[in-house]
């Protein structure tokens, strides 16, 4: 018998005012898949990602994150995010905004989570921080402030991260470096990932499925399997696999693009 999702979506969808920001959704994500949302600007895919996380409710259909509720799943931290711009406190070290979670959620904020997985100090080290642990926000790069973001969100164990176009704001080398980066770091602990993107690189390299919205309101299109062999390193970006599945992908959003 199958695992229940760690992610469900039942006919979720959202209204801000008179505006439809994402038509009606369902959508199931196993443990310990990773998959992202494709689609266009103001396709909705942040929204859905907020309604997952909690922060948003839909105006219509139910959503369970590790089987409870987004807001249940949040009090007892079963969900990491982290957002576009890494939100780092300035007059915090590296280690310290890392260990931030950890000292908000003292009071058993790992028991929902792997209590045997790696503390701060070791994440940092995962995402090449070592080196800076005691520097400020000021004196890091762009790439460097979101990968103390992203072991910031590890931290707690959750079993679900959600990522929100977290490498939107980096160059592209950068960025590539981050999505793999983000593979290294994530598929050894078995985390159930969801993540939101306009890249078609970064949907192809970090997912399993890709699930492919169109322009507002966002509806699924299409949702892509991605059957490329895993641990994934940068060299797959050169695979002819891996250009037919961006063609394949390129072509659902123009289609869902009116193009």
């Amino acid at each position: 018998m199958p695992a229940p999702p760690a992610v469900a979506l039942r006919g979720v969808s959202r209204r801000f005012g008179r505006t439809e920001a994402l038509a009606p959704v369902d959508l199931a994500v196993a443990p310990g898949e990773i998959v992202t949302v494709l689609g266009p600007s103001g396709s909705g895919k942040t929204t859905l990602l907020r309604v997952v996380a909690g922060l948003v409710s839909p105006t219509t259909g139910d959503v369970t994150v590790d089987g409870v509720s987004p807001a249940e799943a949040r009090a007892t931290k079963r969900i990491g995010f982290v957002p576009q711009r890494p939100a780092l406190l300035p007059w915090r070290t590296v280690r310290q905004n890392a260990n931030l979670l950890l000292e908000v959620n003292r009071a058993g904020g790992r028991a929902r989570g792997r209590v045997d997985g790696p503390g701060p100090d070791e994440l940092l080290g995962q995402v090449g921080l070592t080196d800076f642990v005691d520097a400020y926000p000021h004196e890091l790069s762009g790439g460097m402030q979101q990968r103390v973001s992203l072991a910031r969100a590890l931290t707690l164990g959750a079993p679900v991260l959600l990522l929100d176009e977290p490498f939107a704001a980096l160059d592209e080398i950068t960025r590539a470096d981050m999505r793999h980066l983000l593979a290294a770091v994530c598929e050894p602990l078995s985390t159930t990932v969801l993540f939101v993107t306009h890249s078609i690189a970064e949907a192809v390299f970090l997912s399993d499925r890709v699930v492919v919205l169109s322009d507002r309101p966002g509806r699924v299109i299409g949702i892509d399997s991605v059957d490329l062999v895993r641990p994934r390193h940068a060299e797959l970006e050169d695979d002819p696999e891996f250009f037919a599945l961006e063609r394949r992908l390129r072509a659902h959003l123009h289609e869902g693009m009116g193009r």
